[in-house]
């Protein structure tokens, strides 16, 4: 589909929309998980992404990565969520996510040829390598969705050392999964 987008019209416009769009959601989806803690916020931040996408498609210009522009989207709509409310904690400040922004760019192309399934494989394999109260803490977040309050309690820590540790696994987790996909 060529068209010029101000040409495409109802089915069409969604059509190409959707070609653009659903290639990048995980990866939407992933920047902003990685900004902030609470999943439901998370979630809750991927559909407003998704319907601002929606109604600014006039403004992207398909000359470049659609991908990019949506995690712009994605980062304006973090940082614009914090400024107005301050409701939700974010694990970066407004700064670090925009070096968390250029590292999905820069990172996107050499990813972009490799299939979810061997992403995801690197990362479980990255998960079994860790120690058992490291992989205890990953389980805690990320399967059972626990914030880093109820985190913290549960191990009788405080959350600023669980939030730290967090953040060392994420690092550690993000080296080793790099590492095997360009073993790979």
């Amino acid at each position: 589909m060529n068209a010029p987008l101000a040409e495409l019209q109802g089915d069409q416009r969604q059509e190409q929309f959707l070609r653009w769009f659903l290639p990048e959601q995980g990866s939407i989806r992933a920047f902003i998980r990685s900004t902030v803690w609470d999943r439901a916020r998370c979630d809750d931040i991927f559909q407003e992404v998704a319907l601002v996408l929606w109604r600014e498609l006039d403004r992207y210009d398909p000359r470049r990565p659609f991908g990019a522009w949506a995690r712009g989207v994605a980062a304006n709509t973090v940082l614009k969520g914090l400024r107005d409310a301050r409701r939700a904690p974010v694990a970066l400040s407004p700064q670090a996510m925009l070096a968390l922004e250029a590292a999905f760019e820069e990172l996107s192309p050499r990813v972009a040829g490799v299939q979810p399934s061997s992403q995801e494989e690197a990362l479980r394999q990255c998960i079994e390598r860790l120690p058992d109260r490291s992989q205890s803490l990953v389980r805690l977040r990320y399967r059972d969705s626990l914030s880093v309050a109820d985190i913290a309690a549960r191990l009788v820590k405080s959350p600023d050392a669980v939030q730290k540790a967090l953040s060392r696994l994420r690092e550690s987790l993000q080296k080793c999964v790099e590492r095997r996909l360009r073993a790979a």
